[in-house]
């Protein structure tokens, strides 16, 4: 069953004296009940816009907005059964834990104090916050006010939650924390759910779907697989990644491989005519480090991470360097000669002009 459902969703920014400014084009998106989808892009792609439309906090410039299969585009944020938690937390300071998590349910009057107290009781359980419920926000951690919000929104029983950078103002730590946490309280409840992130770890590892946007349009909706290992566009393959994709301008020749410079080249995953402006993708653990035949190669570059090693190289005749990722026994020194060759297999191919996957 499609849950929560956007057609052709719009959103304009209208400022006397200024010319109008377009943040979302004409979304089309359906999410099946339970599912967790991330929307992945840029600062400013349209991504808090989307989701600040579907919680009845921005209006609507065009299209509709479906919940359960009803409009839900023309009411009011407090009529919609959508639970939000915010990047900010937006917890109130002089309430306790205990209070903030009741405070929406007693303001919208839809349950007697008894209810209420066991409703934010059982959610303090699932979340870990029985310990700190008379505690104020201020006594907290980042992590303890993270879940304070997401219990917040969880607590309402939501159609639908949105999630906005939830994860963005926690360290290293308490991010992979939370986030293992997150997944675990989102499947066990099963509500239908949209991430609002720009990290790529976040999305791939919480999300069972991604749309990847960019200026105000889905570039890319997939599976994290599918976004990860079969990028539609060159902005897509750079935008995931870590580290990044390895793009590289070439010029088809007529033995079928690419040509990166008068002594690279590259053979191609699918025959294109001679003559043709490409850029080749190739993500650094695609690329490997052989002792005869590949393409020559000079160290620039080896940072020895323990688990693995990342090698930056300048290929003969090439500008730009080329990243590789190496075995943890490996040891290269600046200015070494190495040579480095690629799984066809796993080499992308775009469209030099309009950045278009060829495969």
């Amino acid at each position: 069953m499609t849950e929560l459902e956007l057609r052709d969703l719009r959103k304009t920014y209208r400022a006397r004296g200024r010319a109008p400014v377009d943040a979302v084009l004409g979304l089309d998106l359906g999410l099946r009940s339970g599912e967790l989808l991330g929307l992945l892009g840029p600062s400013g792609c349209g991504k808090s816009t989307t989701l600040r439309m579907i919680a009845g906090l921005e209006t609507v410039s065009g299209g509709d907005i479906l919940v359960g299969g009803a409009s839900v585009a023309g009411r009011p944020a407090r009529h919609r059964n959508i639970g939000v938690a915010f990047e900010n937390y937006a917890l109130y300071p002089p309430l306790t834990v205990r209070e903030n998590l009741a405070f929406g349910l007693r303001a919208r009057r839809r349950a007697a104090r008894g209810d209420v107290d066991r409703k934010v009781a059982e959610i303090a359980a699932r979340v870990d916050l029985t310990a700190v419920l008379d505690a104020r926000p201020a006594g907290l951690s980042s992590g303890q006010k993270q879940r304070v919000s997401l219990a917040r929104a969880l607590v309402r029983e939501p159609d639908v939650l949105l999630l906005d950078e939830p994860l963005s103002h926690l360290d290293a730590a308490q991010r992979d924390t939370t986030r293992r946490e997150l997944k675990r309280i989102q499947r066990e409840l099963g509500h239908t759910t949209i991430l609002v992130t720009h990290d790529q770890e976040e999305a791939l590892s919480l999300a069972d779907r991604i749309a990847v946007m960019r200026d105000g349009v889905i570039e890319q909706l997939g599976t994290p697989y599918e976004i990860y290992d079969s990028p539609a566009t060159v902005f897509v393959a750079d935008f995931v990644g870590e580290p990044a994709i390895n793009l590289l301008p070439a010029t088809t020749v007529p033995d079928g491989r690419a040509r990166l410079s008068a002594e690279a080249r590259l053979p191609l995953p699918v025959p294109l005519p001679p003559g043709r402006e490409i850029v080749v993708g190739i993500r650094p653990e695609d690329l490997r480090l052989t002792g005869e035949g590949g393409m020559s190669a000079r160290v620039l570059a080896h940072e020895p991470l323990l688990e693995a090693g990342v090698a930056t190289l300048t290929l003969d005749g090439v500008t730009d360097p080329v990243v590789v990722l190496t075995g943890p026994e490996v040891r290269l020194a600046h200015d070494d000669l190495v040579r480095v060759s690629a799984d066809v297999r796993l080499t992308h191919v775009f469209d030099a002009e309009t950045g278009v996957s060829l495969r």
